[in-house]
């Protein structure tokens, strides 16, 4: 289940919980005390993902014009253009950006953007507080700014100074377009407040995947020990039959048996044929040691598999991106490497790659 607090002002606001409808299964009504911690009418199930929704009065806005387009490259330039425009320090602030308006080569005008920030000390202790409650959202946006990221509100100032009013069904269809968005309106958890659960979640199972390929590779060790020991010891019986069957042949020339001695001989041939391949393998502690050494950010490898041919990696991400550039990282040391699928689970991309050895 997915959940979205929606903070309407200083004094409280509700949880919308969404479990894959447009409505939410159900509403939780919360208020802040004097202090500003959460008091929830109700115990809070445990949540897949939530978002929190700021009131536009803990933000502050700034309208800027720039020459030139792409969100990356006006965020980049955001913090200069910000500088000696709010009362606060850059520091003590946490900021995004809402492209709006046209955008230039559609009119020759300039690109203009609203640069929406709020103080970090007041968004960490909403945060410091919603974590007391176990609850730690990944995005920090506003529900009231949705409509001028789609291009809702021609007039931006109006907008913000009077928003339309919305009851708790408006709200609660907002939170769920939201939540539905490629990409939030804005994102104010960022910089230090950053969500960093992911990340330290990554950290560990990495760690968890090094002490399985250890594990692994011991495992694949005492294989090889077992395999060759039980060779020897089939190698020995195929060459008794070997030598019985030469035996019946001798024996048998003449007399019709020697065509069915023979077929005899090659089944025993075929079938140690078979054990060879199947002890071959693949070099499991080379392949894995190189697999190891293939780096790339925001991948997590769940399972490895091996057989005479290759490998089958799969893991999640965080996004298509991520996959291909762990694709890319594995091709440098494996000649072919072919994703096999991709699929959304959460706010996390489950991927399968094959490696071919």
């Amino acid at each position: 289940m997915k959940a979205f607090f929606d903070l309407r002002d200083a004094k409280g606001g509700a949880v919308y919980v969404f479990d894959g409808k447009t409505a939410p299964a159900y509403t939780i009504a919360f208020t802040l005390d004097e202090t500003g911690k959460f008091v929830f009418k109700e115990t809070l199930p445990a949540f897949e993902d939530v978002w929190l929704g700021l009131p536009l009065s803990m933000l502050g806005f700034r309208l800027l014009e720039f020459p030139f387009t792409g969100l990356e490259k006006i965020r980049h330039a955001l913090p200069f253009e910000l500088e000696g425009m709010v009362l606060k320090g850059l520091n003590e602030i946490v900021w995004d950006v809402i492209m709006v308006g046209d955008h230039p080569g559609e009119t020759g005008g300039p690109q203009k953007a609203l640069a929406v920030y709020t103080e970090k000390k007041t968004l960490s202790a909403l945060l410091n507080s919603l974590k007391e409650a176990v609850v730690e959202p990944s995005v920090v946006t506003s529900i009231e700014l949705a409509g001028l990221a789609n291009g809702s509100f021609p007039d931006i100032s109006e907008a913000l100074l009077t928003p339309p009013p919305s009851g708790p069904e408006e709200r609660a269809a907002l939170a769920h377009a939201e939540l539905s968005r490629p990409r939030p309106s804005i994102n104010l958890r960022a910089g230090e407040l950053q969500f960093t659960k992911p990340r330290e979640e990554l950290g560990r199972r990495i760690k968890t995947a090094f002490i399985l390929a250890g594990l692994l590779l011991i495992a694949f060790s005492l294989r090889s020990l077992v395999g060759i020991y039980f060779l020897n010891k089939q190698t020995g019986a195929i060459e008794t039959q070997m030598s019985r069957s030469v035996s019946k042949m001798i024996a048998g020339h003449g007399t019709g048996n020697l065509q069915v001695s023979l077929m005899e001989l090659e089944g025993s041939l075929a079938e140690l044929r078979r054990e060879k391949a199947g002890f071959g393998g693949v070099p499991a502690l080379e392949e894995l040691k190189k697999l190891s050494l293939a780096k790339a950010g925001g991948v997590v490898i769940r399972e490895i598999s091996m057989n005479g041919s290759g490998m089958i990696i799969k893991g999640e991400a965080h996004a298509l991106s991520d996959v291909e550039a762990e694709k890319n990282a594995v091709r440098r040391d494996f000649s072919q490497v072919n994703v096999l699928e991709t699929r959304n689970q959460g706010s996390t991309v489950l991927f399968t790659l094959s490696v071919k050895i």
